[in-house]
């Protein structure tokens, strides 16, 4: 089930640096997932097949359209990682 106010894509590509991540999801590209700020194990589980979950920011709490929020379903125990914020 999608969280309320969260769309979801499946994560076509993935390319890795020696500090982020960058996604490649329905026609988009998504660069600001920092590895050091993912709980631990949760960068192996970011792969090409993988539902992303996606908010942005409406106007009132940040630029329109730009990502908010970015979950993936935690690959070891119920509920979700987060992988991406901008608060």
């Amino acid at each position: 089930m999608v969280p309320e106010g969260y769309r979801r894509h499946i994560i076509t590509s993935v390319r890795r640096d020696e500090t982020n991540l960058t996604i490649e999801y329905g026609g988009r590209v998504f660069a600001g997932i920092t590895l050091a700020e993912l709980p631990e194990g949760i960068a192996d589980a970011i792969q090409p097949g993988t539902e992303v979950y996606f908010r942005t920011h409406d106007g009132e709490t940040g630029d329109l359209g730009q990502v908010a929020h970015i979950l993936i379903r935690h690959p070891r125990e119920d509920g979700w990682a987060e992988i991406y914020a901008d608060y």
